[in-house]
């Protein structure tokens, strides 16, 4: 025979509300505190690392930022001219007077131009030639001669002639 010694018509199912109400309490007031705190540590510790990462490139900028700010004082002391005048030089009718003024027996070997004046290098067969030569650049409208060089070797007169261009006309601004 089976004894049961629970009478199930006894057996009564009670909610303990005052045990669950403890242990919420308990959670409320110690676990979500200890959480909170936890995640405020880790947040501090990335800040931290952010900080130290931060310096270390402003280390590295600093320098940098006071060449920039020397070149920025540079510019504000940097003063430009109330009024700049601009030049050119009509270059066409020149080197066409060139052609028709220098003599058969002159021949150049080189001609650099900069900014209105001009160097010529060449060389003629006498100094009668480059005489001539120097006589056609005082005629001429376009040019005016700074300095002339002559060198004898052989039967060959080598010259370094300096002229300056007359065509200088000033730039609409």
């Amino acid at each position: 025979m089976r004894v049961n010694l629970l009478d199930e018509k006894k057996i009564k199912r009670d909610i303990r509300w005052d045990q669950i109400f403890i242990v919420l309490l308990v959670i409320f007031v110690f676990v979500l505190p200890a959480g909170h705190y936890y995640l405020n540590y880790l947040e501090t510790q990335r800040l931290e690392r952010d900080i130290g990462i931060m310096e270390d490139q402003l280390e590295v900028i600093e320098p940098q930022l006071e060449e920039y700010e020397d070149l920025q004082a540079q510019i504000a002391e940097f003063e430009l001219p109330e009024e700049i005048e601009v030049t050119r030089y009509m270059l066409a009718d020149p080197m066409q007077e060139l052609g028709v003024i220098m003599p058969g027996q002159v021949t150049l070997e080189s001609l650099s131009y900069n900014d209105g004046d001009i160097a010529v290098d060449g060389f003629a067969s006498d100094i009668e030639n480059v005489l001539a030569l120097v006589q056609n650049f005082f005629d001429s409208e376009y040019y005016s001669i700074i300095s002339l060089q002559h060198f004898q070797r052989d039967d060959v007169v080598d010259f370094n002639l300096e002229v300056s261009l007359e065509t200088e006309e000033e730039l609409p601004q």
